[in-house]
């Protein structure tokens, strides 16, 4: 399983651009435009819901039901800012942060 923690330390640490975390496939990195696939399982419907749980809070969460849509800001360790663009993906939870 994955750690939400552990894939943003990683994205900090490689400088990389971008994480995508989307259920039925392995979190992907982007360095550089190319898409680099963790190797490990497919994330499920519940580990997506694990990690929009441990960086949103309840607005944010509210708002992607609504609207099903949201894109705030995440401080990492009070190290950097991430930008998370949460969207609805069917009945699951898709997450790009920049």
């Amino acid at each position: 399983m994955y750690s939400m923690d552990d894939l943003l330390h990683l994205v900090n640490s490689d400088g990389a651009d971008e994480l995508r975390l989307h259920v039925g496939t392995p979190p992907v990195i982007v360095l550089g435009g190319e898409h680099h696939t963790i190797e490990g399982p497919p994330i499920t419907t519940e580990d997506a819901e694990q990690f929009l749980q441990s960086i949103a809070n309840t607005r944010h969460r509210r708002e992607l039901r609504e609207r099903g849509v949201v894109q705030f800001i995440y401080r990492f360790r009070r190290i950097t800012d991430f930008v998370v663009c949460a969207r609805m993906e069917d009945e699951n939870v898709g997450i790009d942060i920049h």
